[in-house]
């Protein structure tokens, strides 16, 4: 989307004044106008815009089709309602309404920051491509992979990713039309030295007589930090609504503070604790009893488990395997899983009929094969239901077919990444090419399910 095309958009829609109402339903955006008579059936001939008008009775609805929020974004920022206000007796004759997907939500959270990330991403696999010609490619290891130059480099390209919690707290707080730096301070809380300190692991903690776990990574991942700043948002509309103008822009941020991040604490605390104690014991068990099933359901989950900071219980887990029997089963999941949301984040780029989304989408799937997963998953695979649940089927397949033939790594990976695949090398055995064709499996089942699934869902809901 550029700026040529959001003029034809109001051009179409008759002007800027004409706009009633702006709503979201699925993956367009509905602006229900004033007077279908000033409506400009010239302006998509200029350029290539998907859209509909409809007229139900004295009601005319300009449907758009915008996978990404961009015009949706855009339209709000120009203050247009998202609700009917100033003409109350129409609504009874309204036709649509704004459905709320939780998916498609932290996409547009994810959407602001992918620049930031995908920059970092590029840098980060850069970085790695001189570390895997400086291993592999010299008799002796490159003395520059351990100079403080290559230190500060990789710093850089960390840096975006280290601090994600602030940077989604900030874009969850731009999307509610909530305060920003609010949320960033929220967001911050965990990289304040004295809570670093504490969550080390050096002593036991509790807050209020309630037993936290010691995780920082834990407390700020991406789903509590979006919940987080959510519930602020709320409390903030709540409190500056019955606030006396004094104290207005004071009392909210105080209580934003003083109340709802220690209650977020006492209910994660004791969640972080139990997690503590029963998964890494659960999968160890399934490991020992079940391990195709193991290696399958993690393949399906590691997703997941990344976006809610349930992925660093298994990094012990892993440090053990290696340890004790000299290989791991959970990395080889891990793998799976990135290769799946790279194969359903590249179908849903060939199915996308949106340059921005396209690229975006192309752009995610080398990162995900290269070993940063984050684009893939938030910014394309979680904005439709279809894509985001065949890369999780995908994933499983890919991690059946790592059971079933025992994978192995023989190497903790810094990432997922394809320059990483030499760790799955074995004298005398075919464990690389069975690693290449899980590999390959999963990328191909989550790409075909995915675009099977939005071409299907193109033909059953025109929109």
């Amino acid at each position: 989307m550029n700026d040529r095309q959001f003029e034809q958009i109001l051009k179409l829609a008759g002007g800027k004044g004409n706009i009633r109402q702006v709503k979201r339903d699925e993956q367009s955006t509905i602006l229900m106008l004033e007077d279908h008579s000033k409506v400009d059936m010239s302006a998509p001939d200029a350029v290539d815009l998907e859209t509909i008008i409809r007229i139900t009775g004295a009601e005319c609805f300009l449907v758009i089709k915008d996978e990404t929020s961009s015009y949706y974004r855009l339209l709000r920022d120009m203050g247009k309602p998202e609700s009917i206000q100033d003409h109350p007796e129409r609504k009874e004759r309204h036709t649509y309404r704004k459905s709320f997907s939780l998916l498609e939500f932290i996409s547009d959270v994810f959407r602001p920051i992918m620049p930031a990330i995908l920059g970092a991403a590029v840098f980060k696999i850069v970085l790695a491509v001189i570390t895997l010609i400086s291993t592999y490619g010299f008799s002796e290891p490159s003395s520059f992979l351990q100079s403080q130059t290559f230190m500060i480099l990789k710093s850089i390209g960390e840096s975006a990713f280290y601090l994600l919690p602030v940077l989604a707290a900030i874009s969850t707080a731009r999307q509610l039309k909530s305060n920003i730096y609010v949320a960033a301070a929220i967001g911050g809380l965990m990289f304040y030295p004295q809570m670093s300190y504490l969550l080390s692991g050096q002593e036991e903690v509790h807050f209020m007589g309630v037993p936290m776990v010691s995780q920082a990574a834990f407390f700020s991942a991406t789903l509590w930090m979006i919940l987080t700043i959510s519930a602020a948002s709320y409390v903030e509309r709540a409190v500056e609504r019955f606030s006396p103008k004094v104290l207005q822009g004071i009392l909210a941020p105080a209580l934003t503070l003083g109340i709802l991040v220690p209650l977020v604490l006492l209910l994660l605390g004791p969640l972080g604790s139990w997690i503590d104690k029963r998964m890494p014991a659960a999968v160890d068990s399934l490991l020992m009893d079940a391990p195709v099933v193991a290696v399958m359901l993690l393949g399906a989950a590691f997703a997941f488990m990344l976006f809610a900071g349930l992925h660093y219980w298994l990094v012990p887990l892993m440090l053990n395997e290696l340890m004790t029997n000299g290989f791991s089963v959970i990395i080889p999941a891990m793998f799976v899983a990135f290769t799946a949301q790279a194969g359903a984040a590249l179908a849903a780029g060939l199915r996308s009929s949106q340059p921005g989304f396209r690229k975006l989408a192309f752009w995610a799937t080398g990162t995900a094969l290269l070993g940063v997963l984050e684009p893939a998953l938030y910014a394309v695979n979680m904005r439709r239901m279809a894509s985001f649940g065949a890369a999780l089927i995908g994933g499983a397949i890919g991690g059946l077919y790592f059971g079933i033939v025992s994978v192995k790594s023989f190497a903790l990976s810094e990432s997922a990444s394809l320059l990483e695949i030499p760790s799955f090398m074995e004298d005398g055995t075919l464990n690389l090419l069975h690693t290449c064709i899980g590999l390959l499996l999963a990328f191909a089942v989550s790409g075909a399910l995915t675009y099977w699934l939005e071409g299907r869902a193109s033909h059953t809901k025109h929109v």
